[in-house]
């Protein structure tokens, strides 16, 4: 396959520099989108920001990743929620089409009927959830493409994502809290980033698709088979209750690839 030019958007994110990673080592041209930074600057709820992008870019095509993903900011502030989640998403999607492939999450479900595949019907608790509901069906309704991830862990300089802070909080010799009823199917960013960029780079691939982690676990067992990896101190790890009526008690998914390494090497690997 002859080398593409990719704009990953929301470079500057967790994924982004994952994905960003993924692209050159592919033997791909990165382009890349941030609010700040990046190739390109930009606010990509303003009008006519696909265009723009199209023109001054010129992607082949595109990998979605920017959103407003902080749940409790979703709950305050919806109509930006859904500005950025939904309104942003379509309007990349009119544009390019089969060329995008627009990341989603496993909270688009309620967390009653895991594990989920790719073609169960979403029924979403929160706003978050929602407006990637909502960001779905106007990406689909343009032919663009949708990968579901469930929650990611890994390396980063930032201290983001699971593993990232739940290092931080333990080396420093603090408690961490970790529900021991809410389920996910963690993935190492990184090989979701691979994924999404081999998916990326053929538009003829799937329309709706699900990346997830090889085990089902709760974030009580992440955390304790995490920190016995690294030596961290487990003692520090307490098992809690979660209560919160906007987060799903199992979105485990079914993957539609096969993982590609079991969780005990992507562990070793965060």
């Amino acid at each position: 396959m002859s080398a593409l030019r990719i704009l990953v958007t929301g470079s500057t994110g967790f994924l982004g520099g994952h994905a960003a990673a993924a692209v050159r080592a592919a033997g791909h041209v990165l382009l890349t989108t941030a609010r700040s930074g990046g190739d390109a600057a930009v606010d990509l709820t303003a009008p006519g920001i696909a265009a723009a992008l199209a023109q001054a870019l010129r992607p082949d095509v595109v990998l979605h990743l920017a959103a407003l993903a902080r749940l409790d900011d979703c709950e305050r502030d919806d109509a930006r929620a859904r500005a950025v989640n939904a309104a942003a998403v379509g309007a990349l999607a009119e544009r390019f089409g089969a060329r995008l492939l627009a990341v989603s999450t496993d909270l688009v479900f309620d967390g009653g009927r895991a594990p989920y595949a790719a073609g169960d019907a979403p029924a979403p608790l929160s706003a978050y959830g929602r407006s990637k509901v909502a960001g779905e069906e106007a990406a689909r309704a343009h032919g663009a493409r949708i990968a579901r991830l469930p929650l990611l862990f890994g390396p980063d300089a930032r201290g983001r994502g699971a593993s990232a802070s739940l290092r931080a909080t333990l080396a420093a010799g603090q408690p961490a809290r970790l529900y021991v009823n809410e389920y996910r199917t963690p993935l190492h960013a990184a090989d979701a980033a691979r994924a999404l960029v081999a998916l990326v780079a053929d538009p003829a691939g799937p329309g709706l698709l699900h990346l997830a982690g090889p085990e089902r676990l709760s974030r009580w067992e992440f955390g304790r088979r995490f920190a016995a990896r690294h030596g961290l101190r487990a003692d520090l790890l307490q098992p809690v209750e979660c209560m919160d009526p906007l987060r799903p008690r199992d979105v485990s998914l079914r993957g539609d690839l096969p993982p590609p390494r079991d969780l005990d090497a992507l562990l070793a690997d965060a």
